[in-house]
């Protein structure tokens, strides 16, 4: 399972808001995909006040029910890397400009 498919799966899983955030720190600390990992601590930040200030720390929960434009841009994006079926380090590759060779017979 790539970063892309844990990440979704980290954010739809019904859990505590703290295990969200372990889960999304492990990706981030395993991705090199710079716009992932600013996805990522995006939301992590905006998770904080309300994980810190909230009155239901300890129930489970997925992100998909809070109204956060964060968790939306982050499942965007890995629902968007899922679909072309591209391994991480590609993804990196295409963005720095690679593209792979076409041969000529």
């Amino acid at each position: 399972m790539n970063n892309y498919e844990k990440a979704v799966r980290t954010v739809t899983e019904v859990k505590t808001i703290s295990s969200h955030m372990v889960a999304l720190g492990k990706i981030r600390a395993t991705s090199e995909d710079v716009q992932l990992n600013y996805l990522i601590q995006s939301l992590v930040v905006a998770l904080q006040f309300p994980h810190l200030h909230g009155t239901s720390k300890g129930v489970p929960t997925s992100l998909t029910f809070w109204p956060l434009a964060e968790t939306q841009r982050l499942l965007e994006y890995c629902s968007n890397q899922n679909r072309f079926k591209k391994p991480e380090w590609q993804v990196i590759a295409e963005r720095e400009g690679w593209a792979p060779q076409r041969r000529s017979y």
